[in-house]
């Protein structure tokens, strides 16, 4: 089969298109990606607060579906890593032009990832004030240690929710109003060492100094940053990519096989036992989350798939899902459960597809309400600020 080149200067993210703005020239695939990404957190989130014994066996024996790819499907810190990977893509294509405009493009990727992060942080403090008992009772029910990142009565006030949504988070890395929201740290410091290293160097030297970071990050355990340098370094070589069904079906399965199985499996004597208990570690899973960017990029039949109109739609709510998900959970879902639990499987199948429902049409007025709003609005300011600073 002859081999084309799999982007174009018109599939490329062009440097003037900031991350998670939608707009021609963005490599759509990786939109349905990320939709199939925060779809997995929301699974893991759920089955880890109502089945909180299907996680909790860290030395599993024998052959498991979390010893497979399929616990793709549920694995919450897999899909964190492809966000992570994701996010170093983007930004390396939205890099600042130059020194001067480096500023600019950091305090818009700090209000990105800021007002959407406040917003959600006082959805959930609203809900957490309207079902105050409900994650304690669940927790008595199931078990689950995941609740210990939820807030239990008192419920703080709304100023403290107001403060770890905007700011506390960025400096402390947690927040127990929506816990996902731990991740804004990583990515707001993964967007300081990918627009602040672009702003600085040029040419050769930015894949130079993603390589060197993937070894030094890797080196002293800050994975999450060597995922970022990955994605940017996926981003300067993707000229050299060519479509590769069986090659990409490969290294995407490979990808699977080492990061998105749950690590933890029993050890024992064996080369493959032994190997078995590290898949999935941290370290691996970035290395894992590569893998499948980069086969999604050169295989063909399963970009198609990411590009269909499903999956854009569900890519487009991708960030408001992640932001809304908990809060239903840790809430109504969890008022519920509490209600009638604990269940049986077929009704706690009932409740998760209620959750995922309700989640999805929050997600959707979440996008209309407040994510597209900031989007025009840092755009705006985009441009201005660009024009301002390219005027002599």
């Amino acid at each position: 089969m002859t081999q084309m080149p799999l982007l174009t200067s018109e599939t490329v993210l062009p440097p003037a298109t900031p991350p998670n703005v939608a707009g021609a020239g963005r490599v759509i695939c990786l939109d349905g990606l990320r939709g199939v990404a925060a779809c997995s957190v929301v699974a893991f989130h759920f089955f880890y607060a109502f089945t909180p014994t299907l996680f909790a066996d860290k030395a599993r024996n024998g052959f498991t579906v979390f010893d497979t790819p399929l616990a793709v499907l549920w694995n919450g810190h897999f899909a964190v890593a492809v966000f992570f990977v994701l996010s170093g893509f983007v930004l390396a294509a939205s890099a600042p032009k130059t020194v001067r405009e480096a500023p600019l493009m950091i305090g818009l990727r700090y209000a990105r990832l800021a007002l959407p992060a406040l917003a959600s942080s006082i959805l959930a403090w609203a809900w957490l004030v309207g079902f105050p008992d409900a994650a304690r009772e669940v927790q008595a029910l199931t078990g689950s240690p995941w609740f210990r990142w939820t807030y239990q009565p008192p419920i703080p006030p709304l100023s403290r929710a107001i403060w770890e949504g905007g700011v506390g988070v960025f400096l402390e890395g947690t927040t127990r109003f929506n816990n996902p929201l731990w991740t804004m740290q990583a990515e707001f410091m993964g967007s300081l060492l990918i627009y602040g290293s672009y702003a600085l160097l040029r040419g050769q030297a930015r894949p130079f100094a993603m390589a060197l970071g993937i070894v030094v990050f890797s080196g002293v355990g800050l994975f999450y940053l060597a995922a970022f340098c990955g994605g940017a370094l996926v981003y300067a070589f993707r000229h050299l990519l060519r479509n590769h069904t069986l090659g990409g079906s490969v290294l995407g399965m490979l990808g699977l096989v080492i990061g998105a199985t749950y690590p933890g499996h029993a050890g024992g004597e064996g080369a493959l036992v032994s190997v078995q208990s590290w898949l999935g570690a941290d370290g691996l899973r970035q290395i894992g989350a590569v893998f499948v960017v980069l086969a999604l990029l050169i295989t063909p039949p399963i970009r198609r798939l990411f590009e269909t109109t499903p999956l854009q739609r569900l890519g487009e709510i991708s960030f408001p899902l992640y932001l809304v998900h908990v809060p239903l959970i840790v809430a109504p879902a969890c008022f519920l459960y509490a209600r009638f639990g604990p269940l049986a499987p077929l009704p706690l199948a009932g409740l998760f597809i209620l959750t995922c429902l309700a989640a999805l049409a929050l997600a959707g007025l979440f996008l209309i309400t407040v994510e597209r709003p900031v989007l025009l609005a840092l755009r705006i300011i985009r441009t201005r600020g660009r024009a301002r600073l390219a005027s002599p």
